[in-house]
């Protein structure tokens, strides 16, 4: 774990880190996707093969920051930012584990990562969430998203970082 994290509690009282992650990492987030469902969870994400989830891992790594949240060393989820050609927008995607979900958790993560990229400068954040995800809809409109698109299956949402 990187300095550049800091310590929450769930819903339950129970404390968990949220932060940056390093290389050093990446081993406990491959471990989380090995066991994650449902896989594929959104638009293919994570990838059901293991070497083909090893290979997204480390371009997601190789493309800018991670941000993790973890219990002692095991890690519990994982969002990332995929940025566009200019450098000032970009998808955001994040993963809970199944055995972590519902305990907020994937909120502390969102608003970590949504301060971390509004302090790298970056004006917007967009996203696809399935019509069916009411749990991630619900999560994305909390922190501030809006939905700007409306698919039958997909719908794109986004926000506008100060």
């Amino acid at each position: 774990m990187t300095p550049e994290h800091t310590t929450r509690t769930d819903k339950t009282g129970n404390s968990f880190d949220v932060g940056i992650s390093c290389p050093e990492d990446v081993p406990s987030l491959l471990e989380m996707y090995r066991t994650f469902s449902p896989r594929p969870a959104s638009q293919g994400l994570p990838p059901e093969d293991h070497e083909t989830c090893q290979d997204w891992v480390k371009n997601l790594f190789a493309i800018g920051d991670n941000l993790l949240a973890w219990r002692g060393v095991r890690v519990i989820a994982h969002a990332a930012l995929v940025p566009d050609i200019s450098g000032k927008s970009g998808e955001f995607v994040i993963f809970v584990d199944k055995s972590e979900r519902n305990l907020g958790i994937g909120t502390h993560l969102t608003r970590f990562t949504l301060e971390r990229y509004r302090q790298l400068g970056f004006k917007s954040i967009w996203l696809t969430v399935s019509v069916t995800n009411y749990v991630a809809s619900r999560l994305y409109r909390k922190v501030g998203f809006v939905y700007c698109d409306m698919e039958s299956y997909e719908r794109t949402m986004s926000i506008t970082l100060n």
